[in-house]
């Protein structure tokens, strides 16, 4: 018997161990997987023959059933993904585990999740590539740059060492209106190079969608910021028109009024982007929604 047909089996006895619950089931554990792939690969190493890996996955079967009956419905090897993902959050948060283990923890998860197609992770898109003949355009450009830049400083260097700041300032000018022509050669050349380079440019993956927890979270926070963004401007105004002296009271009165209020952005900000990151953000995805 090949190892193909043990994975199908493999495959076929996990999906029964299911059947019945829910319609989608939920990843397998990834030391499942891996202990499977070792059969695999012992096999194809001659280290063990086919009779022998066939009892090792039976053998994997029988302990993971007894493992799933033993520890219950309520158990992480029956929950959503995603539920595993936010208690293990909210672990952190309560001190209950260390960020490295949570860290561990959801990364496996996560693979597995990818594995069985129930995760995006999108790449990060690669750099346009640049052709031989946009790379002769910038050569061109930055050649035509440093000639006009050289000549503007034998200019002013020809106006000697006392010259005013406005003689300067007028020789340059003079002759930028004298070059205007080259000045603009070199501002068109810049956009061709642009608008190829944004061509050729990879198209952007999709970025996972926040879930709707996050979104009311990411919303409160903009609130806040804009609720302290209007304070700072009355505090602004207020200081237009206020002496030295009472700058300092309105300064200080300021810090302590909002000092709790700016500590709880912070805060919040932060354990924002920390579930941001940890639930929707991949390789190719960024936390700017905040």
């Amino acid at each position: 018997m090949k190892i193909t047909i043990l994975t199908t089996t493999l495959s076929l006895l996990l999906s029964a161990v299911s059947f019945g619950q829910k319609p989608q089931r939920p990843p397998l554990p990834l030391e499942l997987k891996e202990t499977a792939e070792a059969i695999k690969k012992a096999v194809k190493a001659g280290e063990i023959t086919h009779e022998e890996a066939k009892k090792k996955h039976e053998e994997m079967i029988r302990e993971f059933k007894e493992k799933k009956a033993e520890l219950g419905e309520g158990s992480e090897i029956n929950k959503d993904p995603r539920l595993i993902e936010k208690e293990t959050l909210q672990a952190v948060r309560e001190g209950k585990i260390t960020k490295e283990e949570a860290r561990k923890k959801l990364d496996a998860l996560r693979k597995d999740m990818a594995d069985n197609g129930e995760r995006k992770r999108p790449q990060r898109p690669q750099k346009p590539e640049i052709s031989d003949e946009v790379k002769a355009q910038i050569d061109a450009v930055k050649d035509l740059e440093k000639a006009l830049h050289t000549e503007i400083k034998e200019k002013v260097n020809e106006l000697g060492k006392d010259a005013t700041r406005e003689e300067i300032k007028a020789t340059v000018e003079s002759f930028k209106e004298s070059n205007k022509d080259r000045f603009e050669e070199i501002k068109e050349a810049h956009t061709a190079i642009r608008e190829n380079i944004e061509a050729n440019r990879p198209e952007k993956p999709e970025r996972p969608e926040l879930t709707e927890d996050l979104k009311a979270k990411v919303d409160a926070l903009h609130a806040k910021r804009k609720e302290m963004h209007e304070a700072q401007k009355e505090l602004h105004q207020n200081l237009k028109e206020a002496s030295k002296e009472e700058r300092e009271v309105l300064i200080t009165a300021f810090k302590e009024a909002n000092k709790a209020k700016h500590e709880e952005i912070k805060s919040q900000a932060k354990e924002v982007k920390e579930e941001i990151r940890s639930l929707v953000e991949t390789e190719a995805t960024r936390t700017s929604d905040l």
